[in-house]
């Protein structure tokens, strides 16, 4: 019983797939996501940032 229920919503999902691909196909507004930058790799940056001007020679500041 599960061999044609599987069948059938793979039939459905190709489907629904070839159809999406038609130049009339409906239109979904998607939510545009926050661009942020996760706060984990903002303080890693800035100690790196922070590490390299440590090490750099005298006069000169990485950039």
């Amino acid at each position: 019983m599960e061999l044609p229920a599987a069948y059938l919503r793979g039939v459905q999902d190709v489907t629904r797939e070839v159809l999406s691909a038609r130049p009339d196909a409906p239109v979904v507004a998607e939510a545009e996501p926050v661009a942020r930058t996760p706060w984990l790799r903002a303080s890693l940056a800035n100690a790196l940032y922070r590490a390299s001007c440590a090490v750099a020679p005298a006069g000169h500041r990485p950039a």
